[in-house]
C-alpha cells in the first residue's frame, strides 16, 4: 500500500451538523498537514494504510486504532480537548497539530512496516523545524 494524504476529522458528537462544523474547522486548521506531507513525501510504502484517517476524539483517552480495515483506510482515534484548543492562537494551533501528528506516526508506524521508516522520520524533523519554535 502507498500512504498518500493525511485527513484530520472530528469524532462523531452525536449531533450531525455539529459534527460536520467541528470536521469543517479542523480541517481548515490542520490541512497544512496533509498539503506539507504532499510536498514532502508524497507516498510511504507499507503494509498498514493508503490514508492516514485520524479521528479527533474528546471521549478518547490514548491514541488507539478504532477501525482496521484491510482495504488500508483504518482509522486512528487521538485524544482531542475541543474548549483547550479553541484558545490557541494560529501559530499555536500549528505547533498543536504538527505535535500530534507526530504522536500518532510514532504510534503508527510499527504498524505500517514500512519500505523505510525514514521517509517518515524525515517528514517528522522537517515539521518540528518549520512549525515548532524553540
Amino acid at each position: 500500500m502507498r500512504l498518500r494524504a493525511i485527513n484530520i476529522y472530528s469524532a462523531f458528537l452525536g449531533d450531525l451538523e455539529k459534527t460536520k462544523e467541528r470536521t469543517a474547522l479542523i480541517r481548515k486548521e490542520s490541512d497544512f498537514l496533509y498539503l506539507e506531507y504532499y510536498n514532502v513525501v508524497r507516498f510511504c510504502n507499507n503494509e498498514f494504510i493508503k490514508q492516514l484517517n485520524v479521528s479527533c476524539d474528546e471521549n478518547a483517552k490514548e491514541i488507539a486504532v478504532r477501525e482496521r480495515n484491510s482495504d488500508g483506510y483504518s482509522v486512528i482515534t487521538m485524544p482531542f480537548d475541543f474548549s483547550s484548543y479553541q484558545t490557541l492562537s494560529l501559530e499555536e494551533k500549528n505547533a498543536f497539530w504538527v505535535e500530534e501528528i507526530i504522536k500518532v506516526f510514532n504510534f503508527v508506524l510499527p504498524l505500517m512496516k514500512c519500505e523505510s521508516d525514514k521517509k517518515i522520520i524525515d517528514f517528522i524533523d522537517y515539521l518540528k523545524e518549520k512549525y515548532i519554535k524553540r
